[in-house]
């Protein structure tokens, strides 16, 4: 007896081969069969004429480790057809928690603290590490599966703090030590941040020494390259030495190119491309938006100022001027100039700053930062500071144009994972007010609701930059088989029953800006049913209340 026997559908089964008519069984978590399944009972069955059914979406790039204990039911991957998502991304992790990183957490200057005070008082002591962090996790029955990755900023934090120079030998030494502590408790590898503090003040042959520890784990190495402006052709080729040195799987985070140097994406593929050739192994994922929403406190984040200690300082007229001096002296090429929101407001780019939402004084929405500083005959930097003081320093939300838009057309590469998602986990918008799903849809990019049906929509539906099975692929088992995991990702007997149905000639992102009075335009269209270790999940736009992601750790 079956538990679910998905009926009559065209299977894209992740591989990239031709679409085919079968149903697929599922008993006991798992694909137990597919193909002519007439004669078969099961529980339920579901009619999937002309429908596809692939395996569940795979968010390679995700930030989940800053949310899932808040909300891990994680709405939001789930009403796009994803489930399963890898946290722990630019080197940014939410454990280990020791050393130099206790004594910040106990002084409340860890990073994160301010937006995420709820999870870390639940360290006691001020300590915990992965397999700590990976147990709660489990605790709170995530909606999605979910991979952690072991970070570099996290590491560097519980041994050297955030001090600004290069690590001396026993430093590495114990970094590495703590590494290995993360990758036996179940870590998938170890990604690094090379724009953000402290991973901006490390040096190459740190790196390759750590990646030799995750090669030795047969781990993946995920690296936020070290600049995606001015120097985003040399940190290529540093993230290529690091894999190639450390003999690691390597997985470059972002294939994009920031202002003010657009259209070099191809010169970047080419440099991967020659690695492969050589036996790097090196692949790269891609956002799927051209844009990015930021704060006045993401575009200041070198200060590691909290929303209250940011509006303190705002209203001191000398320290609001050692500010703007900051921004117009530090040189686009030194760490502090590389930050992803804040390169444009170092590059003075304001008439690229759009406001997008401002509580105070919504008639400012949509006019851009420069304009309204030539209207007011200030200053672009103090048109920033009063905002951040009207809202307490929290708000208002800009938009600027993150990456150039052209970056879509190198998605087709073969080896490029597309898209990532690149946020949280946000749960269901029904639970929330009005006012509070505004500021939840203005405050995180259109990624977290719509990425994967933006791709089978636009991209391939529309504009027919890949096929239908190759858009799945680079959804599914490419992404999988990055992490090392063997059992996901490809529709056959024997694997995991996360699966999407979905309607390939409507599926799409219904709103990149859904409208809180309509609901329907919070949700993508097209997709039907989505199932996670074979308990559905999703039918159309109603989440059933399932709980069923699995908390995976590697096993070496």
């Amino acid at each position: 007896m079956l538990d679910l026997l998905f009926k009559g559908g065209w299977v894209v089964d992740g591989l990239g081969t031709p679409a085919y008519r079968a149903d697929v069984g599922v008993a006991g978590g798992k694909i137990s069969a597919v193909g002519d399944l007439d004669g078969a009972e099961a529980v339920r069955t579901i009619d999937c004429q002309g429908l596809c059914v692939s395996p569940g979406w795979v968010d390679i790039h995700g930030h989940a480790d800053w949310s899932v204990l808040e909300h891990p039911i994680g709405l939001n991957l789930l009403i796009q057809g994803c489930t399963l998502t890898v946290a722990g991304n630019c080197g940014g992790a939410p454990a280990p928690v020791c050393g130099r990183a206790s004594e910040m957490l106990r002084r409340a200057e860890l990073r994160g603290l301010g937006r995420h005070e709820g999870m870390y008082q639940r360290v006691p002591g001020a300590v915990w590490d992965m397999a700590a962090y990976l147990d709660e996790v489990e605790r709170e029955r995530p909606g999605v599966n979910y991979v952690q990755l072991a970070g570099h900023n996290q590491l560097r934090k519980c041994v050297m703090g955030d001090d600004p120079r290069k690590a001396a030998e026993h430093e590495v030494e114990e970094m590495a030590r703590l590494l290995e502590q993360s990758l036996d408790q179940g870590a998938f590898g170890m990604s690094s941040g090379l724009v953000f503090i402290p991973g901006c003040w490390s040096d190459t042959q740190e790196l390759i020494a750590l990646a030799k520890v995750v090669a030795r784990y047969d781990g993946l190495y995920a690296s936020h390259i070290r600049g995606e402006r001015e120097t985003n052709i040399q940190a290529t080729q540093e993230f290529i030495d690091i894999a190639e040195q450390a003999g690691v799987r390597g997985q470059m985070s972002h294939m994009q190119s920031k202002y003010p140097v657009y259209g070099n994406n191809v010169m970047k593929m080419e440099l991967l491309a020659q690695a492969r050739q050589r036996g790097v192994d090196v692949t790269v994922d891609s956002e799927a938006f051209p844009d990015c929403s930021a704060t006045p406190g993401s575009f200041l984040q070198i200060y590691h100022y909290t929303p209250d200690q940011l509006a303190e300082r705002l209203r001191d007229p000398e320290s609001r001027s050692e500010i703007k001096r900051t921004m117009r002296s530090v040189h686009p090429w030194h760490p502090l100039g590389r930050f992803g929101p804040g390169g444009v407001p170092f590059r003075r780019a304001w008439d690229r700053v759009i406001i997008w939402d401002c509580p105070h004084d919504q008639s400012l929405r949509g006019r851009s930062v420069a304009g309204v500083a030539a209207l007011r005959g200030i200053d672009s930097e103090d048109v920033l500071f009063d905002l951040a003081l009207a809202e307490g320093g929290r708000g208002p939300r800009f938009v600027h144009d993150y990456i150039e838009d052209d970056h879509f057309r190198t998605a087709s590469w073969e080896h490029c994972i597309f898209p990532s998602v690149d946020t949280g986990l946000y749960d269901p918008a029904e639970r929330l007010s009005a006012l509070d799903l505004r500021y939840w849809l203005e405050t995180r990019y259109p990624g977290t609701i719509g990425l994967f049906p933006r791709v089978l929509g636009q991209f391939v539906r529309e504009e027919k930059l890949m096929t239908l099975e190759e858009a799945v692929r680079k959804m599914t088992s490419l992404a999988v088989q990055r992490l090392g995991i063997v059992d996901r990702g490809v529709i056959g007997p024997g694997m995991w029953a996360d699966l999407v149905v979905f309607d390939r000639d409507t599926v799409a992102l219904r709103s990149a800006v859904p409208d809180p009075e309509h609901i329907e335009t919070f949700y993508p269209a097209g997709i039907h049913y989505l199932a996670v270790n074979g308990q559905i999940a999703m039918e159309g736009h109603c989440y059933t209340g399932a709980r069923a992601g699995h908390v995976l750790r590697k096993r070496h």
